[in-house]
């Protein structure tokens, strides 16, 4: 809730605070009686503004200040500078504002005492040896801070005056003081430097800055800063000795030494380099196309350009360069460099400098370039990737191919961006990069393999040499190079001879497996053949031993003829693929029929055997043979391979996808997640050679995934050991 105007004036007059109400235009409507007394406000009926107290520089400040707070009706502080009865002349009050309707209610301390040095000396502070002053031109009062009696040779404690200081300064220094002050009176910042002596006459400089602060149009008060510059000072006087050493130095040098005058256009050279050129001694001045003569004809043109461009540009400096031919008729290398004086308007009248003979410089860095430029041809050219890198790791310079790996790898460019190497190598090599460079820094020559991927994704092998390169002189490694050689061939070529090795070892297994297999899966229905054969020939057995022998002849006769088809069917698989009666079948009737011919066999071993139908009856488009092959193959394994617990067959339809899924599960022996991969091989079973527990020659699943595969479908399984298999068949549903 907002405080009445009444509130207002006791809290007013209650308070440690300077209090004051204004109105939107500045009046003061309300003051406690502190404020009053600082401000020296004798009666407010006299419509009194406050912007008759504020120091002119901050009226405007207030003024804006007073309008934002009123607008946005938000409490706002800030701190204003008051001329005030107080000592100094000057208050600085920090005040909140507080927004009351049209009004706003002002409340705050006094913080001169606080901020009185920061306030008055704070654009000087950063200066050297520097004391600060104030001087309240209303008081008489002068203020010197305390390094005063230092800078000033003082006693201490001795009092300080304006006075103290004018005594120390020179009759001529004692008058410009003087006037200086009544420039302040006048509003007039002081900058000056005055020599001064201290108790032993002893010279010093110091410079004197004063800025006014002005009430009303009148100087109340001035603050400003006295510098000790005698050591400066001294440099400068330095300094104007050693240009004149500079001068005559220069006035001493004969060759090479050119005075150009723009409104002659012409120029005086040194005797001894009009000499050298052959130019006229007797002439102290030479005209500009005497001398174009002598510059080399290709040049002259770029070298005017360059003249031209020159004397456009910003400063007083010039420089140029060209070719100059000598009296023996040889040119020579020579850069210019002049200084340019110019007029009011800033047009260059006249140039004085040098030519410094620069040829063997020029020589010098044509074979750099030159052999830089065969450096980088062999390394452009050559069958490995190069990187020279200096004792920080950093890259100084690598062939194209690199550069564009790199750049396309981690989007920098090296050779414009200072880049360490370790920073643009894979992650996983950094650690043995570092220990190898650190070795080669030793002076030792190091050799590593490593294997990065490419921005297509391709694997890449590399050879990585670090060679040192030793400064002769200081004997000392001052770089090293990297050569990285491709053996991604070399590579590949050793894991493919190893991974052929393993194929042959793993084919000579499997021959194994196979000859062990079939002989196994011919021999002992053929023995039972043969030895059956024997019996019944002898005929020495019962009328019921018979139609046992004949019924264990009928059982091996089958187990070799299924050996037979298998071989058969899997040898034929391509002529089977071209020879397809594809038809519309109703999926339900041919799992139901393969289902119903291993019944019997899951009976006689005791397994809960299950049949799960689809209610929708979907149909397939098959080749009702082969499917069948496929499923029986499956059946039987699944109840071979199962001892006790249960097999259950199920088709389910799968309408949004278009499938039909046929399962096989069962709690039979399962299979180890090694082996999954391989199961569906040709010849493969869980258990190999003479001592598997169970018959088979193990194409059964390979022919099922081949045949369903024929028809469009595809098969999975999933399985846990001990704890039984499930085989996944899925066969597109048809239209």
């Amino acid at each position: 809730m907002a405080l009445t105007a009444q509130e207002l004036v006791l809290l007013a007059e209650n308070t440690g605070f300077y209090c004051i109400t204004l109105a939107k235009d500045g009046r003061v409507v309300n003051a406690n009686k502190r404020i009053c007394q600082l401000l020296g406000i004798a009666d407010l009926d006299d419509n009194v503004s406050i912007y008759d107290y504020i120091i002119d520089r901050e009226q405007t400040l207030l003024a804006t200040h007073i309008n934002q707070c009123l607008q946005s009706q938000t409490k706002q502080a800030h701190t204003f500078t008051f001329a005030t009865t107080a000592p100094m002349g000057i208050s600085i009050m920090k005040l909140e504002c507080i927004p009351n309707g049209n009004e706003l209610f002002l409340y705050g301390i006094d913080i001169t005492k606080e901020y009185e040095e920061h306030y008055t000396f704070s654009k000087f502070s950063k200066a050297p040896l520097t004391v600060f002053w104030s001087y309240n031109f209303v008081t008489s009062h002068f203020f010197l801070s305390k390094d005063c009696h230092a800078l000033l040779d003082l006693e201490v404690p001795s009092p300080v005056s304006i006075q103290t200081i004018i005594d120390r300064c020179s009759t001529v220094a004692q008058q410009k003081i003087h006037t200086s002050l009544q420039q302040l009176n006048d509003k007039t910042p002081i900058d000056c430097v005055e020599k001064i002596y201290d108790r032993q006459r002893n010279v010093k400089w110091i410079h004197v800055l004063g800025d006014p602060i002005v009430h009303k149009g009148h100087t109340i008060l001035v603050t400003g800063s006295i510098t000790d510059i005698t050591a400066k000072h001294a440099q400068l006087e330095q300094l104007a000795y050693n240009e004149e050493t500079k001068h005559l130095a220069l006035k001493g040098i004969q060759s090479g030494l050119f005075d150009h005058h723009f409104d002659k256009n012409a120029t005086f050279y040194s005797t001894d380099f009009k000499k050298m050129l052959g130019l006229p001694i007797k002439e102290d001045f030479i005209g500009i196309n005497l001398l174009k003569q002598h510059i080399h004809p290709d040049d002259l043109a770029p070298g005017l350009e360059r003249h031209i461009q020159g004397l456009k540009q910003q400063g007083s400096h010039y420089f140029n360069f060209y070719r100059i031919k000598n009296k023996l008729g040889d040119y020579r290398h020579y850069e210019i460099h002049g200084y340019r004086k110019k007029d009011a308007n800033g047009r260059t009248t006249r140039m004085i400098g040098n030519l410094i003979d620069v040829h063997q410089r020029k020589i010098n860095e044509q074979i750099i370039e030159e052999d830089k430029g065969r450096l980088a041809a062999m390394v452009n050219n050559s069958f490995a990737y190069t990187i020279l890198l200096d004792r920080k790791g950093m890259i100084l310079m690598a062939d194209d191919a690199t550069l564009d790996i790199i750049k396309k790898d981690y989007h920098v460019d090296p050779i414009l961006t200072p880049t360490l190497c370790i920073k643009v190598i894979p992650v996983n090599y950094q650690t043995r990069f570092a220990h190898s460079f650190n070795e080669a820094l030793q002076g030792k020559v190091i050799k590593r393999a490593m294997q990065r991927v490419t921005y297509k994704g391709a694997t890449q092998w590399l050879e990585v040499k670090y060679t040192p390169i030793i400064d002769q002189q200081l004997q000392k490694v001052n770089s090293v190079l990297v050569n990285c050689h491709d053996i991604t061939e070399l590579k590949t070529a050793e894991l493919a001879i190893k991974e052929a090795h393993l194929k042959e070892q793993e084919l000579s297994n499997l021959k194994s497996n196979i000859l062990s297999n079939f002989s196994h899966e011919i021999r002992t229905p053929l023995n039972g053949i043969m030895t059956i054969a024997n019996l019944l020939l002898a005929g020495e057995e019962k009328p019921l031993d018979r139609q046992k022998l004949k019924a264990y002849l009928e059982e091996s006769k089958d187990r070799l003829l299924q050996t037979i088809n298998n071989l058969s069917h899997y040898s034929e698989i391509e002529t089977i693929q071209n020879n397809l009666d594809y038809v519309v079948s109703d999926m339900n009737y041919i799992v139901e029929t393969s289902y119903r011919e291993y019944r019997h066999i899951a009976t006689s071993k005791g397994l809960t055997y299950t049949l799960t139908l689809d209610e929708r009856c979907p149909t397939a488009n098959i080749d009702e043979n082969l499917f069948h092959t496929a499923i029986n193959n499956i059946i039987h394994n699944a109840i071979k391979y199962t001892e006790k617990g249960n097999v259950a067959v199920s088709i389910i339809t799968i309408p949004e996808k278009k499938h039909i899924h046929i399962k096989v599960k069962d709690t039979g022996i399962g299979i180890h997640k090694d082996n999954l991969e391989k199961i569906f091989d040709p010849f493969v079973q869980e258990s190999f050679g003479l001592s598997r527990k169970y018959e088979g020659t193990g194409i059964g699943l390979s022919l099922s995934k081949k045949y369903i595969e024929v028809l469009g479908g595809r098969i999975s399984i999933q399985s846990i050991p001990e704890q039984g298999s499930e085989f996944t068949i899925i066969i597109p549903l048809s239209e």
